[in-house]
């Protein structure tokens, strides 16, 4: 039977520990989440809200100067309607027609082409060669649509910078179409514009075409004019809507980018203010690396607390251990003690007396054991009472049984459910165990020294108390005793066994 250990239930303090330090982790961890998100959040809402700002403004000074074009283009129109306008001198005629049409920025030639898409008046010339626009796109649409409206033109470079043109249709007096008035614009107009924007260094701002031609780009890239972006996810996004923002990868540059776009009024035309996103969180990734390194900090500083508190708990609850091993425990022998002895023999007893069971005792007792302790000093009374103890705890394999130091070289050993017969087997056991000792120690002088023992069984009944069991008992080991030593010895009749050596 193995040595006894005994240690009171302890609650799980580590687990609860850990889940403890799990849960203040992921509270840290999940509070910086949500920070760091909300501050991400409130970034690019931010940058939209700013972008929006901007390409409004440019939205409005685009209209505004459109407008005035437009207004222009219709002086030239009704100036082509007063009587006998075609007959009267080339420089009155040029001062009628042209005289109000001059207002707008960057606004470069204005000229009036006939039915057939031929030039017969410019603003620039008082008698012009009469050329053919009829291939042109601000031509063709308003033969195609007389009542279209103001339109923008596809932009085309000439020998001093690019252009687009702005027309409106003619008509006669019984609303067919009678040609078309066309107002150039320099696209140096939105090249300035752009230029005094205070854009960061990745981001840019373009004028498109609602068909996906690049009309303007700011930072200026003059081979991008005309490109068409038809094509892209990014221009599929922005013409889907009139106005709005996401976030995607630039057909261009491939950067990904905060896309924010406006259709200018009725015109065909998109402004979009692109921000890099790398720059919009450039902040948010430096507090996001400050506030990261603090929240880890934090964490491993709650880990290492659990983990020295569970260690803490641990050395505790060893050290407890260890007091009721010690408590319960004989130093010596490692048997029970006297102590853990009487409390086993009540509950044993109470037991056998409930089932009607017999409860078997053995009264054990080193022999001569004074004589030898004076003769070999008390380190090697020591050493034989502690090889007894091996011996009589090597022959029980019951976990109910109990072997304990019950005083001196005096032990007990407690077998529930075994009558006197059945213990008193038990009881030569251990003492052929004690002389197979003797005998392996080739008889030194100092030889571990025999045994006597006292077997007793009681049922348990009314008027019977464990002090009875533990009297029998003791009665058959001074039988035992007084009979010569080195024998075990009953308390029933006709149960004596005697064995000498």
């Amino acid at each position: 039977m193995p040595t006894l250990h005994w240690s009171a239930p302890q609650p799980n303090y580590a687990k609860r520990l850990i889940v403890l330090g799990v849960i203040i982790t992921a509270g840290f961890c999940a509070v910086f989440a949500a920070g760091l998100w909300e501050s991400r959040t409130r970034d690019l809402e931010q940058a939209r809200l700013a972008a929006s700002n901007v390409i409004a403004s440019v939205s409005s000074e685009i209209e505004r100067n459109l407008e005035i074009y437009g207004l222009s283009l219709e002086a030239v129109a009704d100036g082509l309607k007063l009587p006998d306008i075609a007959a009267i001198r080339p420089e009155l005629r040029q001062r009628v027609l042209f005289d109000r049409a001059a207002t707008a920025k960057d606004m470069g030639s204005i000229f009036v082409l006939d039915r057939e898409g031929t030039l017969i008046y410019d603003s620039r010339i008082v008698a012009p060669m009469p050329e053919g626009h009829a291939e042109r796109d601000y031509f063709n649409v308003h033969r195609q649509s007389p009542q279209a409206g103001l339109y923008v033109s596809m932009p085309w470079r000439a020998i001093d910078g690019h252009y687009i043109a702005i027309s409106r249709a003619l008509t006669d007096a019984n609303g067919a179409f009678a040609g078309t008035v066309v107002g150039t614009m320099r696209l140096s107009y939105f090249e300035n514009m752009f230029r005094e924007l205070n854009l960061g260094k990745p981001d840019t701002i373009t004028l498109i075409r609602d068909n996906g031609t690049m009309i303007m780009r700011w930072p200026l890239e003059r081979d991008m004019i005309g490109r068409s972006l038809a094509g892209s996810p990014v221009f599929a996004r922005i013409a889907a809507h009139p106005s709005g923002s996401f976030t995607d990868f630039g057909s261009i540059n491939g950067l990904e980018r905060l896309f924010v776009f406006q259709r200018v009024a009725e015109y065909p035309l998109i402004v979009s203010y692109n921000l890099a996103t790398a720059d919009i969180y450039a902040s948010w990734w430096r507090k996001a690396w400050q506030f990261g390194s603090l929240i880890l900090a934090l964490c491993a500083i709650n880990l290492m607390l659990v983990v020295f508190l569970i260690r803490a708990l641990k050395q505790r609850g060893e050290a407890q251990q260890r007091l009721a091993v010690m408590a319960t425990t004989d130093g010596l022998t490692g048997l029970s003690n006297r102590r853990t002895f009487d409390t086993a023999l009540e509950r044993e007893w109470r037991r056998a007396q409930r089932n009607a069971t017999p409860l078997g005792l053995l009264m054990i007792d080193a022999d001569s054991f004074k004589t030898y302790n004076d003769q070999f000093g008390h380190q090697a009374g020591d050493t034989a009472l502690t090889a007894i103890a091996h011996c009589i705890q090597g022959n029980l394999r019951r976990a109910a049984d109990l072997c304990a130091r019950y005083g001196g070289e005096e032990f007990a050993v407690l077998l529930p459910g075994l009558s006197t017969a059945e213990a008193a087997e038990h009881a030569e056991s251990i003492r052929a165990s004690v002389l197979a000792l003797r005998a392996q120690q080739q008889g030194r002088p100092d030889s571990t020294p025999t045994i006597s023992i006292g077997a007793a069984s009681m049922i348990p009944r009314v008027g019977l108390e464990p002090r009875d069991l533990i009297k029998a008992a003791d009665t058959a080991l001074y039988d035992a005793k007084r009979s010569g030593r080195n024998r075990t010895a009953c308390t029933q009749p006709l149960a004596l066994v005697v064995a000498a050596a």
